[in-house]
């Protein structure tokens, strides 16, 4: 039997799984769905958008939430959504990720976002930067910073034999790859474990890659939680300067040492907490190596950062609950 049993909150994202999603959903009292057909290839995007967007709509008409939360990117999912709110009794929150606006990939898109994030209840956004942005579009912008998962929620591995750093990410466009197999290269007494779905790396690079550089492949959630739980140093590195990594919020809730790219937002939100490096290999390898030897004081930072981020998120929420009249 189908279950269409109407739902307070319903929060979509057009991917595999999104630990925020899941987690803004949970805080809600409501649901996460994730739809993500099959077809990568970039001619086959339109088929893929028409088929998600099919498939948003029937789940959306079997289970009729009174408040719907949308990621985007895509900019196609929150037209969907603001077109389902439109003709019906459900109020409409954008999840804005900060590729909307700065990715190479979307931010063209803001024409098209800017009116739905008006007419919505709340657009939510990761930086302050960004919250002015939206802001300025005449939106009800809400800084929500992600939450902090704790090892509740991680599988528990046995630990390494020797020195490991994971390397946490999806291994997208914006991650330095082919730099961390360098770094890797630079330190062989350490392994390097690359989180996220390999297929995004180049041939060349994955074959040229040094032993000590491993490729997990796509875990699940409480399987990378679990690769974070038991790595001496979580590493996460990226070339946009408006990121905001999730990851690093998760390291930060398992207590684990982190090291960062040296960028701006990141710097202002993680502090001392963390160590910072360029992009370059051996800038790299040198932070990490730094990492594992100052573990035990890093891992403390991490830990009593907890409670300023967790009452950021906190904060977030309430705002949130009382924007949407959810309980």
């Amino acid at each position: 039997m189908v279950d269409s049993t109407p739902i307070p909150v319903a929060a979509v994202a057009w991917d595999k799984y999104q630990g925020r999603t899941e987690a803004l959903a949970e805080a809600l009292g409501g649901r996460a769905w994730y739809i993500r057909s099959r077809p990568k290839q970039k001619a086959l995007l339109p088929v893929r958008y028409v088929v998600d967007s099919i498939r948003m709509w029937r789940l959306l008409r079997r289970h009729r939430p009174g408040v719907l939360i949308v990621i985007t990117p895509p900019v196609v999912a929150p037209v969907v959504a603001w077109l389902w709110c439109a003709t019906h009794q459900c109020r409409l929150v954008v999840d804005c990720h900060t590729g909307a606006f700065h990715s190479w990939k979307w931010r063209w898109s803001g024409r098209l976002l800017e009116p739905v994030c008006r007419t919505a209840a709340a657009a939510l956004v990761h930086t302050q930067e960004d919250e002015a942005l939206v802001e300025a579009w005449g939106a009800r912008a809400l800084l929500v910073p992600d939450d902090l998962p704790d090892d509740r929620q991680a599988s528990h591995p046995p630990g390494a034999s020797g020195l490991r750093v994971v390397v946490a990410g999806s291994l997208d466009g914006n991650e330095p790859v082919a730099e961390v197999v360098e770094a890797a290269r630079l330190a062989p007494q350490v392994e390097f474990r690359l989180t996220g779905d390999e297929e995004r790396v180049p041939l060349a690079v994955r074959r040229g890659a040094p032993c000590n550089a491993i490729f997990t492949g796509w875990l699940d959630y409480p399987t990378f939680l679990g690769e974070l739980l038991v790595a001496d140093v979580v590493a996460v590195f990226s070339t946009d300067p408006h990121i905001m990594n999730r990851a690093a919020f998760e390291a930060v809730g398992l207590g684990r040492p982190l090291v960062l790219s040296d960028l701006p937002g990141l710097r202002s939100r993680f502090g001392d907490a963390a160590l910072f490096a360029p992009n370059d290999p051996r800038s790299m390898a040198d932070a990490m190596l730094q990492a594992l030897a100052r573990q035990e004081e890093l891992a403390a930072k991490s830990r009593a950062l907890q409670a300023q981020l967790s009452a950021q998120h906190q904060q977030g929420l309430a705002r949130l609950r009382a924007m949407v009249q959810v309980a």
